[in-house]
């Protein structure tokens, strides 16, 4: 089901699913969208590390990896495939309502958990840059496909990259860039799928 979505996912943009600098030159001629705050530190070190891995040791993201763990997507996050990971920090999960997590977690709401991680993971390596010259050549507007089947819309304030889910939940890319041996890692600061406990 995974690599169905994935294939559906590739076909609304193709060119994003590389993992070196050709595919991203290619997804920002695609319509993908740039971020703002790269980290570059968090680059040089994650890059020998797989996106999981990055996730467990981060104390931003504790949320986020004992979601992916519960919605069985280790596996998907460890791999050799390139993602781009929309990161929810810890905060941006406290903003929910009380007990939405909690009962996500729940192992009968697992389809709505994966449903919910799924619209944050795009296909291939999109870096900040990428995203910054799709917003260039698109006006300020650009989109990337997610593996769940939805899209994420890119825009700008200034400076901050902003992203919206489909269903109009906002965020803000906070930390991009940190660069993983199997993809990408920005940090936003809200949760862009609807969770439906």
């Amino acid at each position: 089901m995974m690599r169905r979505a994935i294939m559906a996912a590739a076909c609304v943009l193709t060119s994003a699913c590389g993992s070196g600098g050709e595919g991203n030159e290619a997804a920002a001629r695609n319509g993908a969208a740039p971020a703002v705050n790269s980290a570059e530190a968090d680059s040089k070190g994650g890059a020998e590390r797989a996106i999981l891995d990055s996730l467990t040791q981060s104390a931003e993201h504790r949320t986020l990896a004992n979601a992916v763990s519960a919605a069985g997507l280790t596996e998907t996050l460890s791999g050799a495939q390139p993602y781009t990971l929309f990161a929810p920090t810890d905060a941006a999960f406290r903003a929910l309502p009380a007990g939405t997590m909690s009962g996500l977690l729940e192992p009968d709401e697992k389809g709505h958990l994966t449903a919910l991680l799924t619209g944050h993971i795009v296909p291939g390596t999109v870096t900040a840059a990428d995203l910054g010259r799709a917003l260039d050549r698109g006006a300020g507007k650009a989109q990337l496909a997610t593996v769940g089947g939805s899209i994420l819309n890119f825009s700008r304030d200034g400076q901050a990259i902003l992203v919206a889910g489909a269903e109009g939940a906002k965020g803000r890319l906070v930390r991009a860039d940190q660069l993983q041996s199997n993809g990408v890692i920005h940090s936003v600061d809200s949760v862009l799928a609807p969770p439906r406990p």
